[in-house]
C-alpha cells in the first residue's frame, strides 16, 4: 500500500509539474514586412507591399497595418473570450483570440445585421488565423483557413 502511494504521489507531481511549464506566449512586437517570395497568397491578390507593426503587451496584440499604402488597425485579446473585433455596415466580427502552446489562434465569425434584429449566420466555417513566429524572431508567419495563403513577414 505504501509503495502505491508513493507511486500515486510522484505520478501528480510529475504531472502538475509538466502542466506548470507550458510554453509562453512569444512577443510578436516589432516592425514587419511582407515577402512575397516565401509567402502563398491567392492567384488574384493585390498586395504589393504590406508592412505590420506589432505591439505586444501581456494578452493584448495590436497589428497596424499598411497594406499598398493603406492604414487599417486590428486590436485582440488573448484570453479565449469572444469579442467584436470589427464593426462594418452588415454586421460584425466577432473573434476568439487563445495561445495553442506558441502559436496564436484567431477564431473569427460574421454576425449579420439587419435593423431591429440579430442574425447569426450558421452554417458557415469560421475563419481561423494563425500566427507563428520562428525560433530565431526573424520571421512571422500568418496562416488563413480562408483561401488557404500563407503570408510570411521578415522582421526590419
Amino acid at each position: 500500500m505504501r509503495q502505491l502511494l508513493i507511486t500515486i504521489t510522484l505520478v501528480l507531481a510529475v504531472t502538475f509539474s509538466a502542466l506548470a511549464q507550458t510554453t509562453a506566449a512569444p512577443d510578436f512586437s516589432g516592425t514587419w514586412v511582407l515577402s512575397a517570395a516565401k509567402s502563398t497568397l491567392a492567384k488574384d491578390s493585390t498586395i504589393k507591399s504590406e508592412t505590420i507593426v506589432v505591439a505586444h503587451k501581456k494578452s493584448t496584440i495590436v497589428f497596424d497595418y499598411n497594406t499598398d499604402g493603406k492604414k487599417s488597425k486590428e486590436t485582440y485579446t488573448a484570453d479565449g473570450q469572444k469579442r467584436v473585433t470589427r464593426n462594418m455596415s452588415s454586421g460584425q466580427l466577432v473573434s476568439q483570440v487563445i495561445w495553442h502552446d506558441s502559436v496564436l489562434v484567431i477564431e473569427s465569425t460574421l454576425e449579420v445585421k439587419i435593423p431591429n434584429v440579430t442574425v447569426t449566420v450558421s452554417g458557415l466555417k469560421p475563419v481561423i488565423d494563425t500566427w507563428t513566429l520562428a525560433a530565431d524572431g526573424r520571421t512571422l508567419t500568418h496562416q488563413t483557413n480562408y483561401g488557404k495563403e500563407i503570408f510570411v513577414y521578415d522582421k526590419r
